[in-house]
C-alpha cells in the first residue's frame, strides 16, 4: 500500500497542475486582445472607353395624319442608320425601340389637335470620338431632316472591376499606414488584420462631393473619380 502512495501523489499533483494550467489558458483566451480600428480610403481618376447614346426621334402630324407620321418615322430610321454607316458605325449596333404616339392638345382645350410620333434608340460603341461628333453636333442630324426629341450620352469603363480590386488594395494599405502612425504613440506594433469591412464605391464626376449610402455611379462624364473606404481592425503586439 505504501509503495503505491508516491505514485498516487504524483498523479494527483499532475492533475492539479494540469487544471491550473488549463484554467490560466482559458482565462487568458477570454481576455480581449488589443486592437485598433481605422478607416482607409483610396481614390483614382478613371477614364471611359465605352459610350452609350440614347436618343428619340420625333415627328409631329395633324389629327388626320397619323398614318403618314408612322411612314415618316420609319423613313427617319433608315436615314439615321445610313448616317451611322457613313460615319463608320455598324447600323446593326443600333437598338430600336417600339414607336410611341402622344396626343397633342391646343391651348383652347377640346379634342387633340395632332400627334407626336416618337421612336427611341440606343447605341453602345467604343468609338467615343465618332459618337460624340454626331451626338454633340445637332446640325449633323438636322441636315438629315431628323427631329430629335431627346438625346443623352452615358460613359462607362470596361476596366471597372480591375480598378475596383486595385482600389481595395490601396485602401487597405492606407488603413495599415494610418494604424501604424497611431500605434507609434503607444509603443505598439501592428500585427495581422482581425476583420475588415468594405464600403460602397462612389463613382462621381471629378471633384464631386456627392456620396450615397448605396453608392454613386455617375455616367454623365467621360472622366470620373472612383472612391472606396475600408474599415479595418488590426491586432496589436
Amino acid at each position: 500500500m505504501r509503495s503505491r502512495l508516491p505514485g498516487v501523489i504524483i498523479i494527483g499533483a499532475c492533475l492539479i497542475l494540469s487544471s491550473i494550467a488549463f484554467g490560466i489558458f482559458f482565462y487568458q483566451s477570454r481576455l480581449p486582445g488589443k486592437t485598433i480600428r481605422v478607416v482607409g480610403a483610396a481614390t483614382r481618376r478613371m477614364g471611359s472607353d465605352i459610350i452609350k447614346w440614347r436618343l428619340t426621334i420625333m415627328r409631329h402630324v395633324p389629327v388626320d395624319g397619323l398614318k403618314n407620321g408612322y411612314t415618316q418615322i420609319g423613313g427617319d430610321q433608315k436615314t439615321f442608320k445610313a448616317l451611322l454607316k457613313r460615319n463608320g458605325i455598324d447600323p446593326e449596333d443600333l437598338k430600336v425601340q417600339p414607336v410611341n404616339t402622344n396626343e397633342v392638345y391646343g391651348s383652347q382645350g377640346g379634342g387633340p389637335t395632332g400627334y407626336n410620333v416618337m421612336q427611341s434608340y440606343y447605341l453602345i460603341s467604343r468609338d467615343l470620338v465618332t459618337i460624340e461628333s454626331l451626338a454633340l453636333n445637332p446640325g449633323v442630324l438636322s441636315d438629315q431632316s431628323l427631329i430629335i426629341q431627346s438625346s443623352n450620352l452615358e460613359y462607362y469603363s470596361s476596366k471597372l472591376n480591375e480598378i475596383k480590386r486595385a482600389l481595395l488594395f490601396a485602401a487597405t494599405s492606407d488603413a495599415r499606414g494610418r494604424a501604424e502612425e497611431i500605434a507609434k504613440s503607444t509603443g505598439d506594433r501592428i500585427d495581422n488584420i482581425e476583420s475588415a469591412r468594405t464600403g460602397v464605391f462612389q463613382i462621381t464626376e471629378p471633384y464631386s462631393t456627392e456620396v450615397s449610402d448605396y453608392g454613386v455611379y455617375n455616367t454623365s462624364t467621360k472622366e470620373k473619380d472612383i472612391t472606396v473606404t475600408v474599415n479595418v481592425v488590426f491586432k496589436l503586439r
